[in-house]
């Protein structure tokens, strides 16, 4: 489907689910109406000429392009038990054996545990959520089974393995509090390899269960030219924010060196592993906190900066080191309009001009707006 093109997508879900809300909207009008919200929100503490947005990144699937499937498990007294989603607004789960935005080769696993799920008996009742997730090979992937209690219970770990064939991996994250945060601590493998690959810019990137990588694989190529097309070429590039170190590793080729800060062990034990792998000798890890590198951070003289933080934006001594530093452009890489406004208010006001920002639409379907902004000095 081309972004332009009327044709609509629809989900049996579609009505209990809630989630992929722009179902039935023409795939030019969903882009059109991100646009138009990044422009709204950001309007509220921005200045913005309407010419400085740009149109939506179009994504290059607009069903069948989730990597990741999170999902609730619920049972009723028989032990029929529904793995899907939770109802917009709702702690009620609704069954998904036909979501669209999956990989369909991720749908089928959650078909085959499901069913395994109502078939055996030997599941524990805590056994609350699934975390599958591929890489670029949509048939390797790996599944983390999250259990509501302190201790690991009994389970089929062989039966699941030989139901669902994609498997290379399982491993099991005790979360005894549940909450919103679905993986909570160490996940312990017992099943096959520990982790996926993903290939990028010339480089395979492992990624472990426990480690943040975007969910749309097939948008990483537009963000990495787009990104450095702005850059050119420089002394140093520094990554916040890195993850697994998918930014910074992309445009190594463009920079003499580049630092990657990053404070969750395992995307740095991950982004370690993938430059040893790809002897990549430019690129560096710094496993801190971004609070705890600012010393070290202000004694660099970057070329330019990326920021790629959570929904909550980026942390203000961040910011202010950016500004403080010797960096002439940044691209800030974000999930939530409004902490990007916040944030690029900041920026603007300590020296940095907004030369563009876009919405990429990194979750066709739905109403989440992820974004590029590009700032030059």
């Amino acid at each position: 489907m081309k972004p332009t093109d009327d044709r609509t997508v629809d989900c049996p879900h579609r009505v209990a689910c809630g989630a992929c809300s722009f179902l039935l909207q023409p795939y030019g009008a969903q882009l059109e109406r991100k646009r138009q919200r990044l422009f709204d929100v950001l309007g509220e503490t921005l200045r913005l000429d309407r010419r400085q947005v740009l149109p939506t990144v179009p994504s290059p699937r607009v069903q069948g392009y989730r990597n990741r499937a999170k999902m609730t498990i619920s049972s009723d007294r028989e032990r029929t038990s529904s793995l899907g989603y939770f109802q917009r607004k709702s702690r009620t789960v609704v069954d998904a054996p036909d979501c669209g935005v999956l990989i369909p080769e991720l749908l089928e696993t959650t078909r085959q545990f499901r069913r395994l799920l109502n078939e055996s008996r030997k599941f524990p009742f805590n056994l609350r959520h699934i975390d599958l997730r591929c890489g670029t090979e949509a048939t390797r992937q790996h599944l983390t089974l999250v259990i509501k209690a302190g201790t690991t219970p009994r389970l089929p770990i062989e039966e699941i393995a030989e139901a669902c064939p994609h498997l290379v991996g399982i491993g099991i994250n005790l979360n005894p509090k549940g909450g919103a945060q679905v993986i909570k601590g160490p996940i312990e493998p017992v099943f096959g390899a520990r982790e996926i690959h993903v290939e990028s810019a010339g480089m395979s990137l492992r990624v472990s269960p426990g480690s943040f990588f975007q969910v749309n694989l097939g948008l990483l190529p537009e963000i990495h030219s787009r990104m450095g097309e702005f850059f050119g070429k420089g002394d140093l590039l520094i990554d916040l924010y890195a993850g697994v170190g998918t930014h910074g590793l992309a445009l190594r080729r463009l920079f003499r060196r580049v630092l990657c800060v990053e404070g969750v062990r395992s995307s740095v034990a991950d982004a370690r592993a993938s430059i040893k792998i790809g002897k990549v000798t430019n690129v560096e890890i710094l496993a801190d906190p971004i609070h705890r590198t600012l010393r070290r951070l202000a004694e660099e003289k970057p070329d330019a900066v990326i920021l790629n933080p959570s929904a909550v934006g980026a942390d203000q001594p961040a910011l202010q080191g950016v500004i403080a530093s010797t960096a002439r452009s940044v691209a800030y890489l974000s999930c939530d309009p409004a902490t990007l406004g916040r944030d690029l208010a900041m920026l603007i006001e300590g020296g940095f001009n907004l030369v563009s920002v876009q919405a990429v639409d990194m979750m066709p379907q739905t109403r989440q707006v992820e974004s590029l902004a590009l700032l030059r000095r």
